[in-house]
């Protein structure tokens, strides 16, 4: 099956996050199995760079803390902000690391932040 340049550009940035030691899903998975980061379309998805086939695509990354009390679940959710800031590959930009939030998923709750990442790709 072929695939786009879209949907490889995110197997490859979801690839060097996996490097780091992290669970990475490139797409948005029917069930949540944290600790995890899940990437999902920001917005906007595209926007051109150039007029012959740059786009810049943005991602949020959501990054899905352990189940744990309250003090560890935080520490693991910084520990994985920290770990991808610090290892983010150079094609990529983090924007942004928004403020952390409680996602309700799976009959649970998980405390989670989001950063925003943009990725200069060719189509």
């Amino acid at each position: 099956m072929p695939v786009n340049e879209i949907t490889a550009s995110k197997a490859e940035y979801a690839l060097a996050l996996t490097e780091l030691g992290l669970r990475v899903s490139a797409y948005i998975p029917e069930r949540v199995v944290p600790p995890t980061i899940i990437l999902s379309p920001g917005s906007p998805y595209l926007t051109p760079v150039t007029v012959d086939g740059e786009y810049l695509m943005n991602l949020e990354v959501m990054v899905i803390s352990a189940p744990a009390v309250n003090v560890k679940s935080t520490e693991l959710l910084d520990k994985a902000i920290e770990t991808i800031l610090l290892g983010n590959p150079g094609y990529a930009r983090i924007s942004s690391v928004g403020q952390p939030y409680t996602l309700q998923t799976n009959n649970a709750e998980f405390l989670a932040a989001n950063l925003s990442v943009d990725i200069r790709i060719t189509i």
